[in-house]
């Protein structure tokens, strides 16, 4: 089976509010909002991006990850006025296992605005319709209820804690893995267009 997914060019996905889109270099400032913010970095194990030349490596490298492995990595910006918000993206894709990895970051002014969410739901959307995978998955450290609950509302299953399994800033830290089943998403995308359909 090959890594290509539907198209060869860098897919672009618009929400309601939300567009994901290829990251520039004219998003490092951003990207350095971003990653040099300790919120943010808070529940992950990264060193900040606090130089511009730092953050034009970081788009490089995540641009890098679709052309050689097909993995989306998305700025999210905002249909209003094109401010870029966040970065999310796809990684770890095991084309045997038929698996693969979802992940995001928010600006913290950003948070609690259901972008998240949002964001989440086109990623696992279009990762399901264009590539051959049984299965989405993402870890979070525990302790990261935000995070928990876009992955509870984008329908994932807590699985399991891996216990002290992580080393972040300094410490050993429990990380609880999610996992949404290519079945368990088609089974609500179906009840979801019969309720809209009742109620029309």
């Amino acid at each position: 089976m090959t890594r290509q997914p539907n198209g060869s060019h860098f897919p672009t996905i618009s929400t309601e509010r939300l567009v994901l889109r290829q990251l520039d270099h004219h998003d490092a400032p951003a990207m350095m909002a971003l990653f040099g913010d300790e919120r943010v970095l808070r529940f992950l194990d990264y060193p900040p991006v606090d130089t511009h030349q730092k953050a034009v490596d970081m788009i490089d490298w995540l641009n890098r990850e679709y052309e050689v492995k097909c993995e989306p990595q998305w700025g999210i910006s905002l249909k209003d006025g094109g401010v870029l918000i966040g970065m999310c993206g796809l990684y770890g894709w095991e084309i045997r296992s038929r698996h693969i990895d979802l992940g995001y970051h928010l600006l913290p002014a950003e948070w609690g605005r259901g972008y998240a969410t949002e964001a989440a739901r086109a990623m696992i959307r279009w990762a399901f319709e264009n590539l051959d995978i049984h299965r989405i998955q993402a870890d979070i450290t525990e302790g990261n209820i935000a995070s928990e609950r876009v992955l509870i509302k984008c329908g994932f299953t807590v699985e399991g804690v891996w216990r002290e399994s992580c080393w972040e800033h300094e410490r050993f830290v429990n990380i609880k893995q999610f996992g949404l089943l290519r079945r368990e998403y088609e089974a609500a995308r179906l009840a979801a267009a019969h309720s809209d359909a009742g109620l029309s």
